[in-house]
């Protein structure tokens, strides 16, 4: 079958891979089967370009995706970022020193076009949080400075512990600044994470960017989602869609619910829904 007039671009935890961090072989199958019709394949996703495909060892990206929430357009065809966006560093860094110097229990992370850097020691960084997030170094933020920063990560080591920091962030206005975006992850005890974000970007504002480029022009753009931060990845869709275990809200805005992240949702999708449009 021919999918020359579409694209699908997806969110990763929770939609392509399943509940062990996987892709299973239906949704491989059905994607390179998509891609050899003439379909372009992406990620919509908040993570950094090298780990992503640390995670998606066989699985063909040939459309320009979405990485760092909507901050960053990466071509892993050609290995390079065809956009990005910087945040505003000077109050990242005062958010993230602040921490420091109050000695909250937070790993702190900081996303740059070089990759991922850990501004907390790793030594005390939360294993799991760290195992998920390579490749990935430890710097001390002076030797940050002179990177573009494009999102930074507050993951809690206690329970509770975003909650100064949250209102050290709205005290200093930082809140109209910077993007927010809350997130929870199973990999680790307490799960709670803080991602400060250039103002105004997300998945949404990675969608228009993307349908700006010429290798989209004419086609349908799906988009596959199941938390919050894809929302407005939804919204900007042609066709959204969301897995079965997506949250109440994000199923309300989708055209198709497809079967669980268990159950191939994607396989689903190219199978059963394309060919019908």
């Amino acid at each position: 079958m021919r999918y020359d007039r579409a694209a699908i671009l997806t969110d990763l935890d929770g939609t392509l891979f399943n509940s062990k961090g996987e892709v299973s072989k239906e949704d491989r199958a059905a994607i390179r089967a998509f891609i050899a019709g003439g379909g372009l394949f992406a990620v919509g996703t908040g993570r950094e370009p090298h780990n992503a495909r640390r995670h998606l060892p066989d699985v063909p990206l040939n459309g320009p995706s979405i990485v760092l929430n909507g901050a960053a357009i990466y071509d892993f065809v050609h290995r390079r970022y065809v956009s990005s966006i910087p945040m505003d560093k000077a109050a990242a860094k005062d958010v993230l020193e602040h921490c420091q110097n109050e000695g909250w229990p937070l790993d702190l992370q900081v996303y740059t076009t070089d990759g991922i850097y850990y501004a907390s020691p790793l030594e005390i960084a939360d294993p799991g949080f760290l195992r998920i997030h390579q490749p990935t170094i430890y710097q001390p933020m002076d030797k940050l400075l002179d990177k573009v920063w494009i999102k930074t990560v507050l993951l809690e080591r206690e329970v509770d512990a975003l909650a100064p920091m949250r209102a050290y962030l709205k005290e200093k206005g930082y809140d109209k600044r910077l993007a927010l975006v809350e997130g929870t992850t199973d990999v680790v005890k307490v799960g709670k994470y803080q991602e400060l974000l250039p103002k105004d970007v997300n998945k949404g504002t990675g969608m228009a960017a993307v349908r700006q480029l010429p290798v989209y022009a004419g086609r349908t753009l799906f988009a596959v989602g199941d938390y919050w931060n894809d929302v407005e990845l939804l919204q900007a869709a042609d066709v959204p869609c969301c897995p079965e275990n997506a949250i109440d809200e994000v199923k309300a805005l989708c055209a198709h619910v497809l079967p669980s992240h268990n159950d191939s949702a994607l396989a689903a999708l190219i199978r059963d829904v394309l060919p019908t449009l």
